[in-house]
């Protein structure tokens, strides 16, 4: 039987809100239609959701535009990332190795193709993990797309790795339980399984049973 952990991004294994908003902010001066400064605080609001609920960062110009220059945003992100990671949570590189000796491992995201790449490269995470999938490779959402990773590489049994409510719903979708970091960005209102640091989590799988069932 192949079990596997899955993670989503930020707010679980890496916090990149203050690079990415340093990214984003140097490519919006690109544009001199744009004269507002991006925040840590709305970037952070935002983390999580699909990238087409970004363009509200861009409230002087129309959607199209703003779709325009959000995709801008993403591409020199990506290259950014590359010298300006985000920070691993403490003790999360300890926890992936000690995982990854009795499951495969995994993320889903509702990020933009690359950003995994990035995370994976930057971090030295390649070799630990077997695959992954994200909305801007699929179009779908992070339930979906939890559905099709299973399918992908064939696992019988998953848990999902999430900090917020969005995170809690795509687990009810796909069919999978779910673990909530609570060290990470947001709040979920299923709380039954709890890592309040990454440190907890393989005790927190481990309680689960699920596994072993």
């Amino acid at each position: 039987m192949k079990k596997a952990v899955i993670f989503d991004v930020d707010g679980t294994l890496w916090d990149a809100v203050s690079v990415i908003t340093q990214s984003w902010n140097l490519t919006a001066q690109k544009f001199p239609e744009i004269s507002s400064r991006i925040t840590e605080e709305q970037m952070r609001s935002l983390m999580g959701k699909t990238m087409d609920e970004f363009v509200v960062l861009f409230p002087e110009v129309s959607v199209e535009r703003a779709k325009e220059i959000l995709a801008l945003c993403c591409q020199e992100e990506i290259t950014y990332l590359k010298s300006h990671p985000g920070k691993l949570y403490p003790g999360m590189m300890e926890v992936i190795k000690e995982l990854s000796k009795q499951y495969e491992l995994y993320i889903v995201s509702n990020c933009q193709e690359g950003y995994i790449e990035a995370l994976l490269s930057a971090c030295n995470l390649t070799s630990y993990f077997n695959g992954f999938e994200n909305y801007g490779r699929t179009g779908k959402g992070k339930g979906r797309n939890i559905q099709i990773l299973m399918e992908r590489y064939e696992i019988d049994k998953a848990i999902y790795i999430g900090d917020t409510q969005m995170d809690y719903e795509a687990t009810l979708e796909a069919g999978v339980p779910f673990l909530f970091a609570a060290y990470g960005m947001g709040e979920a209102e299923n709380r039954r399984f709890t890592a309040n640091s990454p440190s907890e989590i393989p005790q927190v799988i481990t309680k689960m049973r699920y596994f072993s069932l």
